[in-house]
Order: C-alpha cells, then structure tokens, then sequence
C-alpha cells in the first residue's frame, strides 16, 4: 500500500514538472519575445503582458503542490534546531520530527481546504459569469482554474506527506532525519 503511494505521489509530482516547466519556460520566451518587440523593434506585443501574468500565476501554484511533494517550502527551522538540541537520540529525533510534520501537515491541509473552497467558488463564479481578460478575450476561470488545481494538489500532497511519514517513508525535510550537517549554526 505505501509502495503504491509512494509510486503514485513519484508520478503526479512527474507531470506536475511536466507541465510547469514548460509553462514556465513559455513565459520566459514571451517576455524576451515582448522585450525585443517593445523596445528593438518598437512593435509592442498587446497580450504578452496579460498572458505573462497568467502563465505566472499558473506556475506558482503548480510550482506550490511540487515544492509540497518535496518538502521545499521556505521556513523557518526553529522545530528542527529545538528537536535537534533537546533530544539527543537519533531515534526520539525522529519520533519528535514525525509528530510534527503530521501537525504541520495537518494545519496545512485545514488552511488550504479553507482557500480552495473559496478558490473553487471563484472559478464557478467566474465561469457562469463568464468574465474575459482584457486583452485576449481569454476566460478567467482557466487561470483561477489552475489556483484551484495547484492547492488541490497541495492538500493531496500534504495528506499523502502524513501517511507516509507515520510509516517512516517519504521526505522529512530535516536535516537530522536526511542525514546531512550542514546547518551553519552548533
């Protein structure tokens, strides 16, 4: 069951890459694009801007759900140094980074559940409504469409993130429990 969790969680986070890197890279090559029309060629591109903008948004939130698959997130590590410098055995280590990355996991899941809900009345709301961009004539509920995909995914890779902790598998994202030293601090 874990093994095919953990194959599952390996191959959404797969074609999460496979879709915002490309994105990501289309939105770099339509900013040089609108750079060099603006201002070598003094022919400004009128929806680079506008699609650069949603591209963004899109690889942000997709950007989101993968950084939360690998735990790469930034924070601020005062639980590992607290559980690094209070308990010494390597195994209470790893109890006391469990415990709290099922609390972390737990709190993040509620706060997102309560902005994809919201995030999921946008969409409809837009979609009925039938907002367009200014420029393109493009949707709005595609873009929000791909918020509400990226925090739904998050939740998924958060909850995935619990089970697998508590059956001593998938990232930690301790450096105690990855076995690397290299926080600057003794």
């Amino acid at each position: 069951m874990i093994r095919i969790l953990e194959k599952f969680v390996k191959a959404l986070t797969g074609i999460e890459y496979w879709v915002t890197v490309p994105l990501f890279v289309l939105m770099l090559v339509l900013m040089l694009l609108q750079v060099i029309c603006r201002y070598i060629l003094q022919i400004p591109l009128s929806f680079s801007e506008e699609l650069c903008r949603f591209l963004f948004v899109s690889c942000t939130f997709l950007g989101a759900a993968i950084a939360t698959a690998e735990r790469g997130h930034i924070e601020i590590n005062f639980v590992e140094l607290s559980i690094d410098r209070f308990i010494k055995r390597q195994k209470g280590k790893m109890k006391a980074g469990i415990f709290m990355n099922v609390v972390r996991d737990l709190g993040t899941i509620v706060c997102l559940s309560l902005v994809t809900y919201e995030t999921y009345w946008l969409v409809v709301d837009q979609y009925k409504m039938g907002q367009t961009s200014t420029a393109m004539l493009m949707p709005f509920w595609i873009v929000t469409g791909t918020m509400f995909l990226g925090l739904a995914l998050c939740i998924l890779h958060s909850a995935a993130l619990i089970i697998l902790n508590l059956s001593g598998q998938g990232p930690m994202g301790y450096e105690f429990a990855e076995g690397d030293k290299t926080s600057c601090i003794s």
